[in-house]
């Protein structure tokens, strides 16, 4: 029997995220804010992708004092629907998640309503957690930087737990397949774990029900929580 916690992971449909309620902390209209920036009311792509994991509470506490950053915010508002014609690729935000290596607006564009967005989103947090051996820091700030890489494991956990494995289609069943792989990969990433490594375990683990659920166990595993 397929474990309730997979199902949503192996159907093909596009079932909806889990929705989030308030968060202690956050004001209801920053959160309407973010939450209007990273998802799209006039479904520009008519439901070619699933919808994106809504970001925890702790991700947004993160987000928000980022945001105070008057640069911060505006790349970030960038992210918009509204912003579409004129920059759709959002160019200007990414190269300043880059620049900066920005970890609350690299999770945030992993939470797009955009998979292209999601994707260059999980691969500045690999970069940002690949870079880690080179930082020179204080003790303080590097259990800060531990609080992080263990917000965005939790996070990805639950996108894998939120999200379907396949969906239907040609040029988007692609792209949502790589998506779904770059998660994995920077959930091996941010554990030290490997189930990712090389294209024949990629083709092992999202074909097999078993192997997922390994995966997922052993990632929250090295939460020990």
């Amino acid at each position: 029997m397929i474990p309730l916690l997979l199902l949503p992971m192996l159907s093909c449909g596009q079932e909806g995220a889990t929705g989030r309620t308030g968060c202690d902390g956050v004001p209801e209209a920053l959160m309407r804010y973010m939450d209007g920036v990273l998802t799209d009311s006039t479904d520009l792509f008519q439901g070619a992708y699933p919808p994106a994991t809504p970001l925890t509470c702790e991700l947004l506490l993160m987000l928000e004092e980022e945001l105070k950053n008057d640069s911060a915010r505006y790349f970030f508002d960038r992210l918009a629907r509204r912003h579409w014609m004129e920059d759709p690729h959002a160019r200007v935000t990414h190269a300043y998640i880059e620049r900066h290596h920005s970890f609350p607006l690299a999770v945030a564009a992993a939470a797009h309503w955009n998979e292209d967005h999601r994707i260059r989103g999980l691969l500045a947090l690999q970069e940002y957690r690949r870079i880690r051996p080179m930082v020179c820091t204080t003790k303080e700030h590097y259990a800060r930087l531990e609080e992080q890489d263990r917000a965005a494991v939790r996070y990805l956990t639950s996108v894998l737990e939120t999200t379907p494995m396949f969906i239907s289609g040609s040029e988007n069943a692609t792209i949502h397949q790589n998506y779904i792989r770059t998660v994995m990969e920077t959930l091996d990433l941010f554990t030290g774990q490997q189930h990712m490594i090389g294209q024949d375990r990629w083709v092992g683990i999202h074909r097999s029900e078993k192997a997922i659920q390994q995966a997922l166990v052993d990632w929250h595993g090295w939460l020990d929580e």
